[in-house]
């Protein structure tokens, strides 16, 4: 009996041990089982909207739930709303390596809804459809002749996860929601005051209007803070890009 229950204490011992330390790897290798992300958007000093993000992640797996909402005097007026999910595999050397398999996103406001699907194998686009039908666009790609590309909200996440000091301000993505295509990248680094600003530049590439696009590129800022929980983690703050329509800004709520 005394025996039997050294051996039970042992086992009970080691496995928390066991659990502590997979915790702790874990968390030192940048990867989370879940994360969080709220915004406000705002744009002249006028909120107009909140973006709310959760995701589930592993080593090889990641899936993606979104909302925004159009709030203030914009959602007084048009009441938007966007519900989207993405689901996809993790490359095998980075965690950054994002490949989606499938999204769904489902936008209404009050004059229309709409939803959209689009699948993918082996890297590539093989099912897109919008319904009840997509926008007329005289400038859209074929996108199933696209490779390597990833959807909007995957590479929302790809911007947005918590990343370690080496991963910060680093890599390039080309994105498509399947009539156009774009690149998301990083350009500089810069450490102020224990933050970390990462500039960057989304570019037109294909399938947008000439005459609405003459401008092409436009840069956006991630700003860093080390991780209350893991010190050797960076999570972002707030973020503020260009658009037509001028500056809007991100600021973290959660």
């Amino acid at each position: 009996m005394c025996s039997d229950i050294k051996v039970r204490i042992f086992i009970s011992h080691f496995l928390k041990i066991y659990f502590q330390a997979a915790l702790l790897y874990f968390l030192s290798s940048g990867t989370f089982l879940a994360e969080e992300f709220s915004f406000n958007l705002s744009t002249k000093g006028i909120t107009f909207g909140s973006f709310k993000m959760t995701t589930k992640i592993d080593a090889q797996r990641y899936k993606i739930s979104s909302v925004f909402e159009s709030t203030g005097i914009l959602g007084a007026f048009t009441k938007i709303r966007v519900v989207s999910g993405a689901h996809g595999k993790i490359g095998t050397t980075d965690n950054l390596d994002l490949r989606p398999l499938e999204v769904l996103s489902k936008w209404q406001s009050l004059i229309n809804k709409k939803q959209s699907k689009i699948r993918y194998r082996d890297n590539k686009i093989i099912h897109y459809e919008v319904l009840p039908k997509a926008r007329n666009n005289l400038h859209a790609i074929d996108p199933f002749k696209l490779r390597g590309v990833i959807d909007p909200l995957t590479v929302t996440f790809w911007m947005l996860k918590n990343r370690t000091y080496d991963q910060l301000c680093r890599g390039k993505k080309l994105v498509s929601e399947g009539q156009s295509v774009l690149s998301v990248h990083f350009l500089a680094k810069n450490e102020i005051d224990e933050l970390i600003n990462c500039q960057g530049q989304f570019e037109f590439l294909k399938g947008f209007d000439p005459n609405k696009y003459k401008k092409t590129k436009y840069f956006f800022n991630l700003t860093y803070a080390k991780s209350k929980q893991n010190r050797n983690i960076w999570n972002v703050k707030s973020m503020s890009f260009d658009t037509r329509i001028g500056l809007i800004k991100a600021l973290r709520t959660r």
